[in-house]
């Protein structure tokens, strides 16, 4: 995953178990008042005061916090050196660190089709239609749960 200075797009909907804490990371990142800044300290400190350690991946959204991480745990289970990133090659759909924008979700829809193609393909060994079916039934899980959401949302007039 990408480390790096989120826009939030006004009414973009979020969803997963750290929606929450998206926002809210959002709304304390500190908004370009414009001046210049010439020293390369000052500079860095002013990065790491703006990074709300948000990752954006591969079709998902990473609002990191190192003690819920699952991609740390795998990674120590795995005897492997840890840093305090994510780490997206050992992300898992359980954690409790993902969300998932309308960005996401766009991202999702587009592999959809290739999945389902790869699910249905006869000159495929059967081991890889089946991962595929099962890559496909997740993205589409994640797709109508986000959507379920947004329909909530929007019946009960909060803000998405």
């Amino acid at each position: 995953m990408t480390s790096h200075l989120v826009t939030h797009q006004d009414g973009e909907h979020v969803s997963g178990p750290s929606a929450v804490e998206y926002r809210s990371r959002l709304g304390g990142v500190a908004r370009f008042s414009g001046r210049v800044v010439r020293s390369v300290r000052s500079i860095e400190r002013l990065l790491d005061q703006a990074d709300p350690d948000i990752h954006h991946g591969d079709a998902m959204t990473c609002v990191h916090r190192v003690e819920t991480a699952e991609c740390r745990k795998e990674k120590l289970a795995l005897g492997l050196a840890v840093d305090s990133g994510p780490h997206e090659s050992f992300c898992r759909s359980s954690c409790g660190n993902l969300i998932y924008t309308d960005r996401d979700i766009a991202q999702l829809r587009a592999k959809l089709s290739a999945r389902d193609a790869e699910a249905h393909d006869p000159l495929a060994p059967q081991p890889r239609r089946a991962r595929a079916a099962a890559l496909a039934a997740q993205a589409r899980a994640i797709i109508e749960a986000h959507e379920a959401i947004r329909l909530v949302t929007h019946q009960d007039g909060d803000a998405a």
